[in-house]
């Protein structure tokens, strides 16, 4: 992947991910890690998206069965912007971010479970 819109000048992990930018219409397709930031490049449309480290704020991480799997993660920019990807090897991946971003960056994305159980106490 030698493109001159990359963002990256070195990938330091590559893994198939979906990206829900639009929650209708999921787009499949490859999320690099790398020196710069995080990239997501769609298989279908020629669409890409691209995190600079700088521009991360916090990584809500979705954890399951005690935090033994890790489905994915939703990326906060300082612009506001939302992201989530579903990642294949999402646990390699946060590994990989964690030498760019700073750990009270990466929280737990409270899951649907947790909120109902909440509500019910309250």
């Amino acid at each position: 992947m030698n493109d001159e819109s990359m963002l990256n000048n070195e990938i330091e992990f590559m893994t198939r991910a979906n990206s829900k930018l639009n929650p209708l219409s999921p787009q499949s397709g490859i999320l690099l890690i790398g020196d710069q930031g995080l990239e997501f490049r769609s298989e279908k449309s020629p669409g890409y998206v691209q995190i600079p480290w700088s521009s991360i704020t916090e990584i809500r991480v979705q954890m399951f069965f005690k935090g033994r799997y890790v489905r994915g993660f939703f990326i906060e920019t300082d612009e506001n912007q939302n992201f989530e990807f579903i990642v294949s090897d999402a646990k390699e991946a946060l590994r990989n971010m964690r030498k760019h971003l700073s750990r009270d960056q990466f929280v737990r994305n409270p899951s649907n479970l947790t909120q109902v159980f909440k509500k019910r106490k309250e």
